[in-house]
């Protein structure tokens, strides 16, 4: 019987051919997401905090949701103090930070999509507040202010009286030690996030870290304008973190949507529903 060598080979190499494209389109499609690191704010209760180790709060939530949606990639929180995790992001060494305001000065970070709104206020010693002072920052001139480090809230004016040495500046690396210094009379006033405040006085009465009476003796001082939460990436950092671009394009599709489907503000009302720890 003849046998055709030459086309016995060439089937054996179409068959050796098709093995080999199909091992490499399952290897492709098995292959495991890539692990982009997000550093996280270890002290920002209830929106970003650390407990044992894991990022808890309302938007590290937000960022594992997201997590799942994305294509090829997967989510890494990071809990770090903030003024570390702003300068990891402007040496480059880390790829994004959650969750800076907006701050054209700060040139090295770029934005995501924005996520949620804050309501930014002023909580004072009531005894500093027994004379209005409805002008802001004009009528806080001379006070003594908390502010957690690596924080720029309050605006332009603000900030240039805190420059001319107008108003005092006494800063705390989070939420919880700038209120302890308030209710123990160390400064005057303390401006952050009302949510944010509110929660971590519940969380220190719960605890006996304060009264009543000390929770009671602050007054709600000034209402200021929103800040939005946003995601932030190091713009230094494109050759270590190639695939950056694409990651951050997947992150805003998947942030906008969320925020379509009511999904940022579920989250939020779910998160804050659990009493604080």
């Amino acid at each position: 019987m003849f046998i055709d060598t030459d086309y016995v080979i060439q089937m054996i190499r179409s068959g050796l051919l098709w093995l080999l494209l199909a091992g490499l389109a399952q290897g492709i499609a098995a292959a495991p997401p890539r692990q982009v690191v997000v550093l996280v704010d270890n002290g920002y209760p209830p929106y970003s905090y650390e407990k044992d180790g894991r990022a808890e709060g309302v938007y590290n939530e937000v960022l594992r949701e997201a997590s799942q949606r994305l294509s090829g990639y997967r989510i890494e929180l990071r809990p770090v103090p903030w003024k570390r995790g702003l300068s990891e992001l402007e040496a480059g060494r880390a790829p994004a930070l959650s969750p800076p305001y907006y701050r054209p000065e700060r040139d090295y970070m770029g934005y995501s999509a924005p996520f949620w709104q804050e309501q930014l206020a002023v909580y004072c010693r009531a005894d500093i507040m027994r004379a209005p002072r409805p002008h802001w920052p004009a009528d806080f001139l001379g006070l003594r202010f908390g502010n957690n480090a690596g924080f720029r809230p309050g605006g332009k004016a603000f900030w240039l009286a805190v420059q001319r040495g107008e108003i005092q500046l006494d800063e705390a690396p989070d939420t919880q030690g700038n209120l302890l210094k308030l209710v123990n009379g160390r400064i005057d006033c303390y401006l952050n996030d009302k949510l944010s405040i509110l929660y971590v006085l519940e969380r220190l009465q719960r605890r006996g870290a304060i009264s009543a009476e000390q929770r009671g003796g602050l007054a709600a001082a000034a209402s200021l304008n929103g800040e939005w939460a946003y995601v932030g990436f190091a713009k230094r950092g494109q050759r270590r973190f190639p695939y950056l671009d694409d990651f951050i394009r997947q992150l805003n599709a998947v942030l906008e949507q969320m925020k379509r489907e009511g999904r940022i503000a579920a989250i939020v009302e779910q998160t804050l529903r659990v009493p604080p720890p």
